[in-house]
């Protein structure tokens, strides 16, 4: 799962940034990004952890 404070980075069609999770719940997490991104409700994004190193795909989560 999410925690907060966690370090992830998101994809959203072209755009990739990092960001910080401020808060996680069950299935929603808030994050403040680095480089802000223009997304649309509804949208796809690829959510990667660092995992030994890389950037490691971990699922992918819905814009609200």
């Amino acid at each position: 799962g999410i925690k907060t404070s966690e370090p992830l980075m998101i994809s959203v069609g072209t755009a990739t940034t990092a960001g910080v999770v401020t808060s996680a719940r069950e299935s929603l997490a808030d994050m403040t990004l680095k480089i802000p991104v223009v997304a649309e409700t509804g949208q796809r994004i690829a959510v990667s952890r660092r995992i030994g190193g890389k950037w490691r795909l971990i699922g992918y989560g819905v814009i609200r």
